[in-house]
């Protein structure tokens, strides 16, 4: 196998930006030809036939899509060496005058129950067999939107077409919005759409790395820099520089442009004076309506450290309801966002690190349900906190609250495995929520080699009646790799082998 051809500086800093790439695999156009003809065979007549998260198996010749070196190099690059492939799988079928989907983010299989996170911990792959031109329906997407919940504003983030040759594929943020556009021609066009999740927290570039310094070629419709920089310092293992010292820049934050508020809150973050001046009125902007300011406002905000603790613990406590997004099953943009101001403060808290510990422990005790949620997401992107931390998210695996026990059972795995984790970990793989129990598992893939003491439930959840919970007990058990997990994993295997020749015309 060639090494991977890994991503540049200025193609990390485009994809943390616009939050997608257009790449091409090194395969002969007679392979990509070859899996156009396996694709339209499967599908059949009318395109109703869809093999779903049997793809790989019904066309095992996709693997060799995935040990290209130019996208093992995009996802090494994007989600670290030690990624791995998650069990939903999809063939996106676009026929003939096919209508438009509407814009959308996938859904992490978990909805909106669980925290949009903005750093790199998923990315999926778009794969095309065939030419897609505009007029073919290739995907659109919305540059920018992966740090947004809403919908993008079209005057903000206008779309653009995902447009590949025959052997392309897209490398998006999972969190981009997107959507099939509109097939004009008479040809058929078929997308392979793979998702990878990473494994191991980032502590040194995994790309070709060559500078450490920010210089973004072209921005997307907005610009979120204070975002931007510090999704490039957590990719490169690095922490977030508090900017110059030079008087405070005179900016308004109130301006009628969102892009000059935009333009405004940048400056800010660039300055460390500037913006522990500004911290009120940043604060105030965690309100505001274009969701791409408050979010910017946030990370802003996260620059000033422990002073800004105070004023985002505020906006956390005003929050008191219930989990606004925790009964959804699915998020067009079109619903109201009364989460944003809270949602948007518990990210500038993950940011600030140790120094926002003390106020998260409080909320995830005694905060709202949706509080509860955030408080538990962000002390699990928090490195470097104590045992105590470890316990209250145990805690918070009992939680009444489905959205909350999600939340903390994927920070578990976010940190070093203890016997009281371990056995939380255990126990979600049985929770009556499945959300819960698939986190749970792939948690425990996370911890790897450490929790060991899960055989026993992992053994158990390769029978679950979701489809996801096995799958990721599967990596769980394969990560462990323990002489036990792998005495539980292997019959399983074996017993759902399946055959890629076998067809309803050929049983035998």
């Amino acid at each position: 196998m060639t090494a991977p051809i890994l991503l540049t500086d200025a193609q990390m800093q485009r994809f943390i930006a616009h939050g997608y790439l257009q790449l091409q695999t090194q395969l002969p156009e007679s392979f990509h030809r070859g899996i156009y003809e396996k694709f339209d065979a499967l599908v059949g007549e009318g395109a109703k036939l869809n093999p779903g998260n049997n793809l790989l198996p019904a066309v095992p010749e996709l693997n060799r899509v995935f040990d290209d070196p130019v996208v093992r190099g995009a996802l090494t690059s994007v989600v670290g060496p030690d990624y791995v492939m998650h069990p939903h799988r999809a063939l996106h079928n676009n026929p003939p005058g096919s209508d438009a989907q509407r814009f959308h983010k996938d859904s992490y299989w978990g909805y909106l129950r669980r925290v949009r996170n903005h750093r790199s911990r998923w990315a999926m792959i778009m794969y095309v067999p065939q030419a897609t031109p505009l007029e073919r329906g290739p995907t659109g997407v919305a540059p920018g939107s992966q740090y947004q919940m809403q919908r993008p504003d079209d005057a903000l983030m206008p779309e653009v077409a995902g447009s590949l040759q025959a052997g392309g594929f897209l490398l998006i943020h999972y969190d981009i919005w997107h959507r099939k556009m509109k097939n004009f021609t008479n040809d058929k066009r078929f997308m392979m759409k793979f998702e990878f999740i990473r494994m191991r927290e980032p502590v040194a570039p995994s790309w070709d790395f060559r500078d450490p310094a920010w210089r973004l070629e072209e921005l997307p419709g907005v610009d979120m820099s204070p975002v931007w920089r510090r999704q490039w310092d957590w990719l490169r293992g690095a922490v977030a520089e508090a900017g110059s010292n030079e008087v405070a820049a005179d900016v308004s934050l109130t301006g009628a442009d969102p892009r000059g508020r935009l333009r405004a809150i940048a400056a800010i973050a660039g300055n460390a004076a500037a913006i522990r001046a500004h911290l009120p009125q940043l604060a105030a902007a965690l309100q505001d309506e274009v969701e791409p300011v408050a979010v910017s406002a946030a990370y802003a905000m996260a620059g000033a450290g422990a002073e800004a603790v105070p004023l985002l613990n505020a906006v956390l406590a005003q929050d008191s309801g219930e989990d606004p997004d925790g009964n959804r099953s699915s998020h067009d943009g079109s619903q109201p966002d009364t989460g944003r101001p809270a949602r948007s403060a518990a990210y500038a808290l993950a940011e600030i690190g140790l120094a926002s510990v003390p106020v998260l422990l409080e909320q995830l005790a005694h905060g709202g349900a949706h509080v509860r949620k955030l408080a538990a997401f962000a002390l699990g992107e928090i490195a470097g906190t104590a045992p105590a931390v470890t316990e209250a998210l145990v805690r918070a695996v009992s939680d009444a609250a489905a959205p909350v026990r999600i939340n903390a059972v994927e920070a578990l795995g976010l940190k070093p495995a203890t016997p009281s984790s371990i056995a939380a970990l255990s126990a979600a793989i049985k929770d009556a929520d499945p959300q819960v129990r698939f986190s749970a598992a792939l948690s425990l893939a996370q911890i790897g080699p450490d929790a060991e003491a899960a055989v026993p439930a992992l053994q158990d959840a390769l029978l679950d009646e979701n489809r996801y919970v096995p799958g990721y007990a599967v990596e769980a058990l394969e990560r462990i790799a323990t002489p036990t997990a792998m005495r539980a994993l292997m019959p399983f295997l074996k017993s759902s082998r399946w055959c890629p020749h076998t067809s309803p015309a050929s049983i035998y």
